[in-house]
């Protein structure tokens, strides 16, 4: 049943540590193309071992707690037997299989080593993927493939061929006759239209045009006429206005309208000026108060953290955070502890135990039933 609870946790985190026997520890595995064999195996994850890992973080005893319905401290107690079995089976056989995980065994050395057994992907994106066999294509298939190719083609029958050229010297008579039909109909449609004439495309009959609405302009006017220069007629406006003592009044007046409305322009601009200043400044008091979340807690503060994971590595914790966050809640990571080399991601934290625990149910229902409480 332990070892259930191990593979089934595997899929969810990078290490699942068995107290007092060691910590095994999973590594992203790439897609494989076998040369020999001519295969494409699927990315995976290869579980290595650590057994220097044996600080419980609590995963496991949670895990087998919550899904037997026991408490934490008889879940402990199984785990201590699982124990005690591989350590037994492994004096007596020097062999202990951890099934469809690998095989454990003890070298010269007398140090423990681990085996991994290639069974079901730990991978979940790869998760029911197969192995491809792909076969090379070869120099002279492709030949020979050419070459039915070209028999077929001369074993058809050539009597289509000259019926396709028929038709296409039909089609393309059908286009031309009908292209000219739209064009004849469109330059009746234009010679009927009264105010449209073909004959003003010709650029002589424009210049005819324009000499005969020169000389018509110019007969308007009798034949004693004499047009008045823009000097006398100045000089005619500007002898009036003297004459009646207009000009000076119209300037005192200009000046006097110019000023006011100089001065009330620049009240509007000054006001204008102050209150864009005043939104500024509001504006950088407010930027200067906002104050980034804290991310990553790097010491202990005596508060119950909730636990969605834990990870070997930084980079696959501060993912696990940011997709902690993106659930909507406050999503932290929690730096190894001493005797520990876990990155651990929470998805909120509280003041006492209790009230850890009675907001359990809540986050179960995002993050499943291996969460569990961290006192750091």
């Amino acid at each position: 049943m332990v070892a259930k609870h191990i593979k089934s946790l595997l899929y969810e985190h990078d290490c699942v540590i068995i107290p007092g026997f060691g910590g095994l520890i999973t590594r992203y595995v790439p897609a494989v193309v076998h040369p020999v064999k001519h295969t494409i195996t699927p990315p995976s994850k290869r579980v290595a071992f650590n057994e220097k890992l044996v600080l419980t973080d609590g995963l496991l005893i949670n895990t087998i707690a919550y899904y037997n319905g026991i408490t934490a401290v008889e879940a402990q107690q199984m785990v201590a037997a699982f124990v005690t079995q591989a350590n037994n089976q492994l004096k007596t056989d020097n062999r202990f299989e951890l099934s469809d995980i690998g095989i454990f065994r003890y070298n010269a050395a007398h140090r423990l080593e681990f085996e991994y057994k290639a069974g079901d992907n730990l991978l979940e994106a790869s998760f029911g993927l197969p192995e491809i066999s792909a076969r090379p294509v070869r120099a002279e298939e492709s030949v020979v493939l050419r070459s039915l190719q070209n028999k077929r083609a001369q074993d058809i029958p050539q009597n289509g061929t000259k019926f396709k050229r028929r038709l296409r010297r039909v089609y393309s008579t059908a286009a031309g006759l009908i292209i000219a039909g739209l064009t004849g109909s469109a330059l009746y449609l234009l010679s009927l239209q009264t105010e449209y004439n073909l004959s003003s495309l010709n650029p002589l009959a424009q210049f005819n045009n324009a000499t005969i609405n020169n000389q018509a302009t110019a007969s308007d006017y009798t034949a004693d006429y004499v047009p008045v220069t823009e000097e006398e007629r100045l000089a005619t406006y500007q002898n009036l206005l003297l004459n009646a003592g207009i000009a000076t009044d119209l300037e005192a007046d200009f000046i006097a309208s110019t000023s006011e409305i100089n001065d009330s322009t620049w009240q509007h601009e000054s006001a204008a000026l102050a209150e864009t200043t005043e939104g500024v400044a509001d504006q950088v008091v407010e930027e200067e108060a906002i104050v980034e979340p804290v991310l990553t807690i790097t010491e202990k503060t005596g508060r119950f953290y909730i636990i969605t994971g834990g990870y070997s590595r930084l980079q696959n914790a501060e993912t696990g955070r940011d997709d902690v966050r993106e659930n909507g809640h406050d999503g932290k990571v929690l730096t190894p502890l001493r005797g520990s080399r876990l990155f651990r991601v929470s998805a909120a934290d509280f003041a006492t135990a209790e009230e850890a625990q009675a907001a359990m149910n809540e986050y179960r229902k995002t993050y499943g039933n291996s969460i569990w409480v961290l006192n750091n």
